[in-house]
Order: structure tokens, then C-alpha cells, then sequence
């Protein structure tokens, strides 16, 4: 009799993974065309993505990110203190 426990592997319902963006939504999400997101890809430019196959998919948190990076702040404007009248 074997007294040891039963291995448990994880299912797949214990794993949570993030849903994956196809191009067509990143190209909707960035107001872009699915043309220069492409273009991009091809350039090695822009966001990170998945190959997955023939599928290319982006995840939501690197999108997040890319975003985020593209920030650009206005240069800070002149003081008026000081200045002459």
C-alpha cells in the first residue's frame, strides 16, 4: 500500500495569465492603423509583442508600459519672477 500523497499539478484554472491583445485592438488602443503597427514590428520599433506562431499578440501590461514611456513633458516655461517690468 503506497501512503505517500498524490501529486498535484496545477490546472490551468489555478493559473491566471493575462489576455493577450491582438493587433487589431493595440492599433485601436493606440489610435494608430494595423498598418504602422506593423511597420513598426518591422523597423524593431514600438512596443514589445508574442509570436506565437503566425499570431502576433501584445500583453496589456507591456502596452501600459510603452505608453507610459512615450510620456512627454513640456519644457518648463520661463520664471516671471524676477523679470523685468
Amino acid at each position: 500500500m503506497n501512503n505517500s500523497l498524490p501529486f498535484r499539478r496545477g490546472s490551468a484554472d489555478d493559473v491566471e495569465l493575462e489576455s493577450l491583445l491582438t493587433e487589431q485592438e493595440y492599433a485601436r488602443i493606440t489610435k494608430r492603423s494595423v498598418a504602422s503597427v506593423r511597420r513598426d514590428r518591422l523597423m524593431r520599433q514600438g512596443c514589445p509583442y508574442v509570436k506565437l506562431g503566425a499570431l502576433v499578440r501584445y500583453r496589456p501590461s507591456d502596452v501600459r508600459a510603452y505608453i507610459e514611456s512615450q510620456l512627454r513633458k513640456p519644457a518648463r516655461e520661463h520664471s516671471v519672477t524676477g523679470a523685468r517690468q
